[in-house]
């Protein structure tokens, strides 16, 4: 389900850079800002006219909802506050993981069409390369979604950065047409994984009475990665005239995700709490 509706985000990447290309090449950014922004205002607004808090709002059940639960579905019974789940390692090691990947992945989003541009790519073949990116990430979401409910987050979890490391190592020499499409694909398969399974990844963590103010903590590691990221890879190509060292440095922090999602181990007990605020002395 969460991979379902998250599909949306990939549509997005995989339309909208080509429509924006096409739209600044026939009238220039200040037109096509308005009309994008326009756009942005009807349809959203429209779609969240039909958005409900839940199904008790219409008079519905949820479905499944007097039907016992299937083995393997559910999620771990733990349920920690926001307050207990800090206290454990691995609601830092997922901020550590996200930090990580929201610096990659802002640095592809921004950049990725501007070195293609450098290395003779034409505008509008590098803005297929954004958008090959995001149709994969579409089918991603589903597919290791999906995964996760079968074999469960945490291995699913683990794939995902490990084939964001690939792509990432396989960005470093790649510098013709078809490589960035390869790259594009292996990586949109890590892009879509990482926002379908990380909220699924907390709530199997800490559980739902917190989830909302727990995740959103984690995902302000991610825009804090790509706040620093694009701003670090415009100023290294400045400098230095290419992303090469950039990329290097996104690999490199590719293999360290990977490496933390290793360390993450479940929370078991209500006792890991008290076992962390003692050795703290709290």
């Amino acid at each position: 389900m969460m991979g379902t509706v998250l599909a949306g985000f990939g549509a997005g990447i995989m339309i909208m850079p080509v429509m924006i290309s096409h739209l600044l090449y026939s009238y220039g950014w200040s037109t096509s800002c308005k009309i994008i922004g326009s756009m942005v205002l009807v349809l959203v607004v429209a779609a969240a006219m039909f958005l409900k808090r839940d199904p008790s709002k219409i008079g519905l059940s949820p479905y499944g909802y007097n039907e016992p639960d299937k083995a393997g579905q559910s999620l771990q019974t733990n349920d920690f506050s926001f307050q207990e789940a800090v206290h454990f390692k691995q609601f830092w090691l997922m901020c550590a993981i996200t930090l990580c990947f929201g610096f990659c992945t802002q640095v592809i989003m921004v950049h990725i069409i501007p070195h293609a541009i450098e290395l003779g790519i034409s505008a509008e073949k590098a803005a297929t390369i954004l958008a090959t990116l995001g149709g994969v990430s579409i089918a991603s979401r589903i597919i290791l979604g999906s995964a996760a409910d079968r074999v469960g987050p945490k291995l699913s979890f683990t794939i995902t950065f490990i084939i964001a490391a690939v792509a990432l190592l396989w960005l470093i020499p790649s510098n013709v047409l078809w490589m960035l499409y390869l790259f594009a694909v292996i990586y949109g398969l890590a892009y879509g994984g990482e926002s379908a399974l990380r909220p699924l990844m907390v709530a199997e963590l800490f559980g739902l009475s917190s989830h909302g103010v727990t995740h959103g903590v984690v995902l302000v590691n991610i825009a804090i990665g790509g706040a620093i990221g694009p701003l670090l890879a415009g100023r290294i190509s400045d400098i230095y005239g290419s992303y090469s060292l950039i990329f290097e440095i996104c690999a490199v922090l590719g293999i360290i995700a990977f490496i933390l999602t290793l360390f993450i181990k479940p929370t078991t007990s209500n006792e890991g709490i008290s076992e962390e605020l003692s050795r703290e002395g709290l």
